[in-house]
């Protein structure tokens, strides 16, 4: 426990410096150590505390640096249960046993320099754990948790676990049953091609089952032919020329080209351009691996573009592509857009392909047992060894080099991703067996590419890079508002700042009203994690799942807080709507409205943010309704004290929801 890490540069009053936290989780003879977001965990009973370990009893050991620029005052705290004990710089400071709340450090005079922070904690017996770590520093911060924002995000190890669960490796090599606390991953499945004729051109489909990477390079679809051989690039024509078969109806008319204009529009004011290139462009971005739509032109057939926008999900469940509930008008129009602009900047051919026999092409995919991935082709009785019996990964099979691979597909993976598998294949199963709702959401914000829209940690998200590609579509539009880059919160405090319940529902695409309905860039949604991801990000910051309280409320109370928002209070409704009530006047950005506040915010992180939103989101527009000894710039209500005032609004807007 004495490597040293070091914390990030947020708050002004420590001058913190880069660094990494890092956790061991123990139990009996498993040891597993991986990077945390902060200082905080939650593991129900009967669930396992970390990814690859089952559950039970665990100790878990945090250790960091902490480097201060100048003298400070700090006192540090637990929440949780079970046991913990606090160093800083190798002296014990704070040790806790059962309600780790009881109790706080001595105040600590830290001078400037290196200051190293370890954490030792040790779970109930029956290994249902909870722990946080808070600090304060007098008449600069009162008490709160250490953020994730104070420590440098690290470079994620490869997860070999949810590469298995991603490229689908189980359907073919099976893994047996795993459990009920198995990856959920790995129920997920490959496109349904029942009818993909419908969909998609067999011009397309040949190129892709050719070389899948070379016209999107994030993708899981293996290549399972040699399209550099002649008899692999046959394979190939025939397999598309038997997918093409598959078809039910014929798709409707292709979206009308005059709503090309007013796509683009659609394009920028959604953000598209964070997750993808634009579809004139044919170049690969593999640094950002933004997916490329260069080929929509030759790869939807009539309407099914426009199908797909409106239910990316319909014929693939576990599609990345989020949902934007889209309009018919809005679907059309940025069909037209993609269509438009990517006609002539297709990816070219791989390789010569002879016509394609359907006939040979349905044996083909038997011989593939491509059913093993998709639904709606002929099953195979081609079988894979099992997982388990699978002795020497680097040498041969789908890991193996090109010379030894034999009929084996060629997986779309990076050298380092094969050396993480090869190195993981003994302790795989444990692995995706054994899964946390905190892992679960720290594999899918990346999967799911969440920092495209939204800072993670620290980092900018990736429109923030990458919007100014796309703002020749809205050059022609007078008085074009860019509201986008102060509007979008960070993903950095999702799990303690929202209510479990709103969390699932803003991701489920299902809140309503909307919580910013000026804006046309608007929440996705991902149906089919929804529920594990609002819980998961939880429990990343130490915290149950929760909802919003119920309760009688002190009218008076009610009555202060409505004047505290008001105009003879501080204000608040000049840019906060209150239900039907709009906002007085809001210059720049509007606030979200104060109805919605007592379904979506937890109480812990609305006083934290009444305190000092800056400490939150720097650059926040939100003003500051405490003096620099905390206390409550209204001196002449509930005694100046600023606790019992955001209390008192509190109740407020819960008294909005009766």
């Amino acid at each position: 426990m004495r490597s040293l890490l070091f914390l990030v540069p947020v708050f002004a009053s420590l001058g913190l410096a880069h660094a990494t936290l890092t956790t061991t989780f123990k139990r009996g003879d498993d040891s597993i150590n991986s990077t945390a977001r902060m200082p905080a965990l939650f593991v129900e009973k009967g669930t396992p505390p970390v990814q690859g370990m089952a559950p039970g009893a665990f100790s878990a050991d945090f250790e960091g640096t902490l480097t201060l620029e100048k003298r400070s005052r700090l006192t540090f705290s637990f929440e949780g249960t079970g046991a913990a004990i606090l160093f800083v710089n190798g002296e014990e400071t704070l040790k806790v046993k059962g309600d780790l709340a009881l109790a706080e450090s001595e105040r600590l005079r830290l001078n400037p320099g290196d200051h190293t922070i370890e954490v030792s904690y040790q779970s109930p017996d029956d290994g249902a754990g909870s722990f946080r770590l808070f600090w304060a520093e007098r008449k600069a911060f009162p008490r709160e948790p250490m953020p994730s924002t104070a420590f440098k995000s690290a470079d994620h190890a490869i997860d070999a676990a949810h590469l298995v669960a991603s490229h689908n490796c189980t359907k073919c090599h099976d893994a047996g049953n795993l459990g009920s606390h198995a990856m959920p991953e790995l129920a997920h499945a490959g496109p349904d091609l029942t009818d993909i004729g419908d969909r998609v051109t067999e011009e397309w489909l040949v190129r892709w089952i050719a070389e899948p990477d070379k016209l999107k390079p994030s993708t899981t679809m293996p290549a399972m032919v040699n399209h550099k051989t002649p008899e692999g690039a046959q394979e190939a024509a025939d397999l598309a020329a038997y997918l093409a078969t598959l078809k039910k109806t014929e798709p409707g008319p292709a979206p009308d080209q005059a709503l090309a204009k007013e796509g683009g529009v659609h394009f920028h004011n959604l953000g598209c351009i964070a997750c993808h290139t634009l579809p004139n462009v044919s170049e690969l971005d593999y640094e950002q691996s933004r997916i490329p739509l260069n080929n929509a032109a030759t790869k939807y057939r009539g309407d099914s573009l426009v199908n797909f926008l409106k239910n990316p999900a319909q014929n693939h469940a576990s599609i990345k592509m989020p949902n934007f509930r889209l309009t018919e008008t809005e679907a059309q129009a940025i069909a037209a857009y993609l269509t438009q602009e990517s006609t002539g900047n297709h990816t070219p051919d791989p390789s010569e392909f002879a016509p394609g026999d359907a006939v040979r092409g349905k044996e083909i995919a038997r011989k593939l047992n491509c059913a093993a991935c998709h639904t709606g082709l002929p099953a195979s009785s081609n079988k894979s060894p099992k997982l388990s019996n699978l002795k020497s990964w680097s040498d041969q099979g789908c890991l193996g080099p090109d010379e030894k691979r034999g009929t084996a597909p060629r997986l779309i993976l990076s050298e380092d991703e094969k050396a993480a598998l090869i190195k993981a294949a003994r302790s795989i199963s444990k692995q995706l067996r054994f899964d946390s709702p905190a892992d679960y959401a720290s594999r899918q914000t990346q999967a799911l590419r969440c920092n495209s829209c939204h800072e993670h940690d620290g980092k900018a998200s990736l429109l923030t890079e990458n919007h100014a590609l796309s703002k020749r579509l809205v050059a022609h539009i007078e008085g074009h508002a860019e509201k986008l880059e102060q509007s979008r919160p960070p993903l950095t405090h999702m799990g303690a700042m929202l209510h479990t319940r709103y969390l699932e529902k803003m991701i489920l695409g299902t809140a309503d009203p909307r919580p910013r309905p000026w804006l046309e860039m608007r929440m996705p949604s991902f149906k089919l994690h929804a529920k594990p991801l609002a819980k998961g990000l939880a429990h990343q910051h130490g915290i149950p799942t929760s909802t919003p309280p119920t309760g009688e409320l002190n009218a008076d109370q009610v009555e202060t807080g409505k004047m505290l928002v008001g105009m003879t209070g501080y204000a608040c409704v000049t840019c906060h709507a209150i239900g039907e009530e709009p906002a007085k006047a809001a210059f720049e950005v509007q606030g979200i409205n104060f109805a919605l506040a007592h379904e979506r915010l937890r109480s812990d992180y609305f006083l934290q943010w009444m305190y000092n939103p800056t400490r939150i989101v720097p650059g926040t527009k939100m003003p500051k309704y405490t003096n620099d000894d905390g206390s409550a710039p209204r001196s002449d209500i509930l005694e100046g004290d600023s606790k019992k005032q955001f209390e008192a609004i509190e109740a407020y807007f819960q008294s909005l929801t009766k």
